[in-house]
């Protein structure tokens, strides 16, 4: 039998206890403005050493957002108000105005033409802005149209073609008398009707009884000058109710009272402090974005990280489901965050590049990718075929043979 000896040996390790500050700390620094309130609201409640008093702007910015709910007609109306093109005013309201619970018109092009006192061609022109907007397939004249117009939009002209001239063959399944007219293979009728298939025939039903989530901004941009400021938008004004220290050392239940509401101001202090830090360094890099309306520039959480100090699972937590106001409009804060390719060419520059390219090609002879990867390199940006094909797959434009108009 073999003699058994014991051997002690020191191991040294390292571990991260959190601490219940802590815990809080990371808690407090996730929340958005709208949980934030909701989590001031639960602890004001329960806790009677800590008073609460909501910001003005604050409070009327909830207010507002609550009592609203967007339709249908709104979203058209603040489209058509940032459309970058002249048009009629008068035209577009009473073309709005006409539209059905389903987004679809209720008049002819010839009965607008006549009440409005314009040409027809006026009205297709100002339909045309309409049938351009979100969603996709509104202003149609029914069902049917609208498919249509979804197909165009989307730049799948084949497809079009097909839903529009056989309609009959389509629902006999006659495949290979599409596939004979057409000049394509059966497999790409097939292709064809795919995407038929992929739109809706009623685009605008998301609107029926549906309301906006509540977003409120943690900040407020605004431009002075040729520089940019970030305003804080704090939830409101918090006190301790001191007269009940005196019973701190009488209750346990007291004094753990007064702890939480130190560690929550404490925590609150700091997730503010965090996030005008990362933000401040965020909105500088894109701060021409701002100021020109220039192209956003290649940003992501290591770039923030690296900046500001702070680990980059830290700044993903901080400005992850964060919101700002800038002219009056509400944006996520995740969206000036733009990755680079492998050339550092901005990917939001490339993007908006390919789909003004195809905006404008020949529908005959569309480009190809090879083309595209050319034209980008004639205005300094630079990727690979591979990735035009991914960003076209991104923007949904198909490939060249199915944009192709015969």
């Amino acid at each position: 039998m073999m003699k058994q000896d014991l051997i002690f040996q020191q191991k040294l390790t390292q571990t991260l206890q959190l601490s219940m500050s802590m815990k809080n700390s990371l808690d407090i620094l996730k929340l958005n403005q709208e949980e934030l309130l909701d989590y001031i609201e639960a602890l004001v409640e329960k806790n009677p050493v800590i008073a609460y008093k909501p910001s003005t702007d604050m409070h009327t910015l909830l207010h507002e957002t609550l009592s609203q709910t967007r339709t249908l007609k709104d979203d058209l109306y603040m489209q058509l108000h940032t459309f970058p093109y002249a048009y009629d005013e008068r035209i577009c309201t009473y073309l709005i105005e006409s539209l059905d619970e389903h987004g679809f018109l209720t008049s002819t092009i010839k009965e607008y033409a006549q009440c409005l006192q314009v040409s027809e061609d006026t009205i297709e022109d100002h339909l045309e802005i309409l049938q351009s907007f979100e969603p996709c397939g509104i202003a149609a004249f029914d069902s049917v149209d609208s498919i249509r117009l979804q197909l165009l939009h989307k730049h799948l002209f084949v497809s079009e073609y097909i839903f529009s001239n056989y309609p009959d063959d389509i629902i006999e399944k006659n495949y290979s008398k599409i596939a004979k007219s057409c000049h394509l293979s059966i497999s790409e009728v097939m292709e064809a009707l795919d995407h038929i298939k992929n739109c809706t025939p009623f685009p605008c039903s998301n609107y029926q009884n549906t309301k906006d989530p509540v977003v409120l901004p943690d900040f407020e941009v605004k431009v002075i000058g040729q520089d940019i400021e970030l305003i804080p938008k704090q939830p409101g004004h918090f006190t301790i109710e001191d007269e009940l220290a005196v019973m701190k050392e009488e209750s346990e239940q007291i004094k753990q009272y007064f702890e939480e509401a130190y560690y929550f101001i404490d925590n609150l202090n700091k997730r503010n402090k965090t996030l005008m830090i990362m933000a401040n360094e965020l909105f500088h890099i894109q701060k021409n974005y701002f100021l020109y309306h220039d192209e956003l520039q290649p940003c992501t959480l290591a770039d923030i990280a690296q900046k500001t100090g702070f680990h980059e699972s830290t700044v993903s937590r901080t400005l992850s489901n964060k919101y700002y106001i800038f002219e009056n409009e509400i944006y996520p804060v995740k969206q000036l965050f733009i990755s680079s390719t492998k050339s550092g060419s901005s990917k939001d520059s490339i993007l908006k590049a390919i789909q003004k390219f195809v905006k404008e090609e020949d529908k005959t002879h569309p480009y190809k990718d090879e083309e595209l990867v050319d034209l980008l390199a004639e205005i300094d940006l630079y990727v690979s075929r591979r990735g035009v094909a991914k960003y076209r797959s991104l923007l949904d434009i198909p490939g060249s043979r199915e944009r192709r108009l015969k």
